[in-house]
């Protein structure tokens, strides 16, 4: 939508046609088109409706077509004989420089221009151009023949190739976005399309504006890349349309919105870019609120749990609803976290969601309050009672206990008699924690933890004076936990104070996580104890017909034991099973043992290095990463680089033999790791997403594992070891809601007041979470609470109504008065 269409300003005075224009900012545009924009394009003659498939629409027309030569297929052959023969003329009259310099052609060179992309561009006009002079016929030939010399230009077709491949290719140009402060704002405020902010909004009766204001990410005007970095410098305000809901959406005015580090992590693009995701030129930040529902799609009409009017707490996530996978638990199902992993989130004036997301206030709470909670309540709420199923009268470690997530985590374990240890970082925090019903408390800062938070070295040698660096802080657990080391722990700080949390573990216990705020690559030392492979088969549920990754071979021996057993081991499971071998000899030795059908494939490592040369390396670790926050741009190509030579030959290889049509990439289910290696980083991204473990069996003491964070905690993923646990967790699913719900309202959690901000203040809130300045546990965004404290509909009524009352007062008295 261009700035002009938007305000309704004069076109401009050029006589170039429309059409051209649309032409090329397709063409060198190169964007994606919804069908809706094709076909008032013209380049879709018929759109199938509803229920109809595509075929169903095409094959009617066609059989209209032939059996009666009439219809609207006939109509629109009959338009594309009649232009072809228009085309088959030069087209005089048009001058190159003229469209050039049109405003929305002009648009699109400069963007060229600014990311090194002109040559390209001028290529596709020169093309363009021949053909309006020329013909169509001569057009064609001169484009096939332009084609070529860019494919074989080594600065063109080829660099661009490489390019797409290595993920970085020049940004397209960034459609227009009308931002706030500009003259097409007036426009649409003036006419009545565009609501201020804080507006009062009664469903039912106000009309639906055609666009709304939002805060979050935008692509730079000039270059189309994605801004971010610093919240305060690159979160922007701007105006898009208000969408439609579809049959199964509703749209929800929202009242208050959530602030978390969700947003942070979409604005600073950090460990990605959001924008990446999606071909939107903006992304709305912000997950869950409370709002009104203000339009119902037909289908939720239908079912009637939602109405019109209604006052809601939304919760922020969304998955397929039409997943079979929904059946197991809805986050399995192409899970995505509103305004996050999905572009259009709550920090807008309206927000579309599927009806799941939707539910009751709590009386009990303001509205503010119940806009706040769902995010950080019930990410613990999962990771709690649904991932560790925590036990009364257990010990729990909770990273970061006195904001945020963490202190829920604090709250919620002491309402439910477990005894929570959290680590803060200075004295007043611990007072805070200790007044919450913490056992005990630790101050990172303490002068016997001094140098303690780091990640395990890579080198062996500085191993064992790592684990004993620890011992001060294990130490100061005990001291506070009748000498117990932890039974469960809660990580969220990330890669420097991961190890530490996973060392306080007593045997058995279990570390799950959902955040990594200090940096992403994950390290551990293992644990003392093995068990047998059948009984970690038994213990982590492994089923009849399941697929199986086992590694054989920790060097260039034939016979490999343990590989052996654990290979019996899942063929009495009758699991399916691929092998990966170090050596081509291990590959021809595993198959020669007669394992048989169960054996599905064996992939040898040598023969990957051998096929891919430098395209491959085996890791003997996960490669360090630069820090995220200090140098982005450095960690994310790190990040790219061991993806594309480490990861994805092996994990081709692998897919190729467990492929299926509910598989396509064929993701092992499980993956048998191996003590003697730490290959963690490639099982961890290799294994199947949300159901997949990864499992030992050997004896880990004395030994360094790495893996990469979000690979395990954002698909909760699980490593299951003999005397340990991680397991990887991600908000809640929206039947956790409504238990979470259940709890609040009979009084057995309770929701953190949290901090109001106003919508100019945003920024400046995430900047100060950002660096981590923010003194609230749980903030919230206002976007039209006429005043705090409300709870119920019909005191937002009359409080927007007393507003309204004092306004109108105070435009008569300005009118008396002049």
């Amino acid at each position: 939508m261009s700035n002009a269409s938007a305000s309704g300003a004069a076109a401009a005075t050029t006589a170039v046609p429309d059409t051209l224009l649309d032409a090329i900012e397709i063409i060198v545009g190169g964007r994606n088109l919804d069908a809706q924009t094709a076909h008032a394009l013209g380049l879709v003659d018929e759109l199938a409706a509803d229920a109809q498939a595509a075929i169903e629409v095409a094959a009617h027309l066609a059989r209209e077509y032939v059996l009666t030569g009439t219809g609207r297929l006939a109509e629109a052959f009959a338009r594309r004989q009649a232009a072809l023969q228009r085309w088959a003329s030069p087209q005089s009259g048009l001058s190159r420089a003229e469209v050039e310099a049109h405003p929305r052609v002009a648009r699109l060179l400069a963007q060229a221009r600014a990311v090194g992309r002109e040559k390209a561009v001028q290529r596709a006009l020169d093309c363009i151009f021949f053909g309006l002079e020329q013909g169509y016929a001569a057009g064609l030939k001169r484009e096939a023949k332009v084609f070529a010399e860019a494919v074989a230009d080594p600065e063109g077709g080829q660099f661009g190739i490489q390019a797409f491949l290595d993920k970085k290719s020049a940004p397209l140009p960034p459609r227009p976005l009308i931002m706030a402060g500009s003259p097409e704002e007036q426009a649409l405020l003036e006419r009545g399309d565009l609501l201020p902010v804080g507006t009062p909004f009664y469903p039912g009766l106000t009309p639906l504006p055609k666009y709304q204001y939002a805060q979050g990410v935008i692509k730079d005007p000039t270059t189309g890349a994605a801004l971010h970095g610093d919240p305060k410098e690159v979160e922007k305000h701007f105006i898009v349309p208000v969408p439609e809901p579809s049959p199964a959406g509703v749209l929800v005015y929202v009242l208050v919105s959530e602030v978390n580090f969700n947003d942070i992590w979409a604005l600073t693009g950090i460990p990605i870019s959001v924008m990446d995701d999606h071909d939107q030129d903006f992304h709305i930040t912000g997950s869950g609120g409370i709002g009104l529902v203000v339009a119902l799609g037909s289908e939720v009409k239908r079912e009637g749990r939602l109405q019109v009017g209604d006052l809601v707490s939304i919760y922020s996530g969304q998955n397929n609803l039409f997943s079979p996978l929904v059946g197991l638990d809805p986050m399995f199902a192409d899970f995505g976290i509103q305004g996050y992993q999905e572009p259009n989130g709550s920090h807008g004036q309206f927000l579309l969601v599927q009806p799941p997301q939707l539910h009751a206030k709590l009386e009990d709470l303001t509205i503010e309050a119940a806009g706040s909670y769902m995010l950080n309540l019930g990410t613990i709420y999962r990771a709690l009672f649904t991932t560790l199923k925590v036990t009364p009268g257990k010990r729990l470690f909770v990273e970061g206990a006195a904001t945020g997530t963490g202190f829920e985590a604090v709250k919620v374990g002491v309402r439910n008699n477990v005894k929570v240890t959290g680590l803060v970082s200075n004295a007043e925090r611990a007072e805070f924690v200790r007044c919450h019903g913490a056992t005990g408390v630790i101050n990172r800062r303490a002068p016997e933890l001094a140098g303690c938070f780091t990640k395990v070295p890579e080198d062996a040698a500085q191993w064992a004076a790592w684990e004993s660096a620890g011992e001060p802080l294990l130490a100061t657990f005990r001291a506070q936990n009748n000498g117990h080391l932890a039974d469960y722990a809660i990580s969220h700080a990330g890669e420097l104070s991961f190890p530490r949390s996973f060392q306080l573990l007593a045997p058995g216990g279990t570390l799950t996580f959902y955040g990594a705020s200090s940096g992403y690559h994950f390290t551990f030392m293992g644990k003392p104890g093995a068990a047998a492979p059948a009984d970690m088969l038994q213990r982590v549920g492994l089923r009849a017909g399941q697929s199986v990754l086992v590694y054989y071979g920790l060097g260039e021996d034939l016979v490999d034991e343990t590989g052996i057993e654990i290979i019996e081991a899942v063929r009495e499971a009758h699991a399916r099973i691929v092998v990966a071998t170090r050596t081509d000899g291990q590959k021809e030795f595993v198959a020669s043992l007669g394992f048989g059908d169960a054996v599905r494939g064996i992939v040898s490592i040598e023969d990957l290095q051998r096929r891919y040369g430098a395209d491959f390396a085996w890791p003997s670790t996960m490669p360090a990463f630069p820090d995220p926050k200090a140098d982005t741009e450095a960690f994310k190509e790190a990040v790219r680089l061991f993806n594309e030579i480490n990861f994805k030959p092996f994990a081709s290889a692998v897919g190729r033999l467990l492929a299926g049509p509910d598989n396509p990439r064929g993701y092992p289910d499980m993956i048998f790791e191996r003590a003697g290696q730490d290959t963690l980083g490639i099982s961890t991204t290799l294994v199947k997403p949300y159901t997949g473990r990864v499992v030992y069996a050997e004896d880990m003491s004395g030994r360094r594992y790495s893996f990469y964070a979000p690979q395990v905690w954002m698909r909760q993923r699980r490593i299951d070891m003999p005397t340990a646990n991680i397991w990887g967790t991600h908000l809640n699913n929206a039947y956790e809601i409504v238990a979470m719900n259940d709890a609040v309202a009979a009084g057995l959690l309770d929701v953190t007041p949290p901090v109001v901000v106003e919508w100019a203040d945003l920024p400046e809130a995430h900047q100060a979470m950002w660096d981590n300045r923010h003194a609230g546990a749980t903030y919230v965004v206002n976007h039209a609470l006429p005043r705090l404290g409300l709870k119920t509909k019909s005191e937002l009524f009359e409080a927007w109504a007393a507003q309204s009352a004092e306004a109108a007062d105070a435009d008569d008295a300005a009118t008396i008065f002049q």
